[in-house]
């Protein structure tokens, strides 16, 4: 999530000289902590494989959460969006973001359009499908395909999703607009917190809320990028 600010300061205040730094941040994560099969990112990593959630072969928690995978390809399309560096953007970064985005596809309920809390585990007891975590995936297709990292096509998915969370978890009383569907927070540790573990038992016991910040804020980032196609489609 740091990277944006990163690469906005690199572009405008420091002559662009730690770019390289930026990528290598991104083809770090990539090498680490993407799964190959599963075509999807890990929640957490510690380079040490000593934490109590981590494998001690890997370092690698246990399990895909939603809302950590939305940050990310959130971090990479605005990374991109304040790179001044075209040769950088095509060649690593539009197919990183097509990798990824292409890979939360595959779990994707196709009824609601949604995605859900334990990515992978669909049907599995307890499992829902979340607000914040689509809300975020769905900003990063509409801002990738307006960007031109991903084809055109991906346009009517990233709609699809804004409109799915809308139908679904978008409601209005007395004059007011209340989002549900919402995971309150999901992290892992520190040591003293061994609720905290990465299990499926932990990420679907978190609270699940109306309004919190994390999932309207990136609603209203989704729906910027909503605005923007309609205003394109006019």
């Amino acid at each position: 999530m740091a990277q944006p600010f990163y690469t906005l300061y690199e572009t405008f205040r420091n002559k662009k000289q730690n770019y390289i730094d930026i990528i290598h941040q991104f083809k770090t994560v990539r090498r680490v902590m993407f799964n190959p099969e599963k075509k999807l990112y890990y929640h957490g990593y510690d380079a040490s494989k000593t934490m109590f959630w981590a494998d001690p072969a890997t370092g690698l928690s246990k399990n895909f959460w939603l809302r950590a995978m939305g940050w990310y390809v959130v971090g990479i399309v605005d990374v991109m969006g304040y790179m001044d560096d075209e040769k950088q953007k095509k060649n690593f970064f539009f197919p990183l973001l097509k990798e990824i985005i292409d890979g939360l596809l595959m779990y994707q309920d196709q009824d609601s359009k949604l995605f859900y809390q334990v990515v992978d585990m669909k049907g599995r007891e307890g499992n829902y499908l979340e607000a914040s975590g689509s809300a975020l995936i769905s900003y990063a297709i509409l801002k990738g395909t307006r960007l031109k990292a991903l084809e055109p096509r991906y346009e009517q998915i990233g709609l699809d999703i804004f409109n799915g969370i809308a139908k679904k978890y978008l409601s209005e009383k007395n004059g007011d607009l209340n989002l549900g569907g919402i995971c309150l927070v999901a992290g892992l540790g520190p040591e003293n917190n061994l609720r905290r573990d990465g299990s499926y038992q932990y990420y679907i016991s978190e609270p699940v809320v109306e309004n919190d910040a994390k999932g309207v804020g990136p609603l209203i980032m989704a729906y910027t990028e909503v605005k923007k196609v309609l205003k394109k489609n006019l």
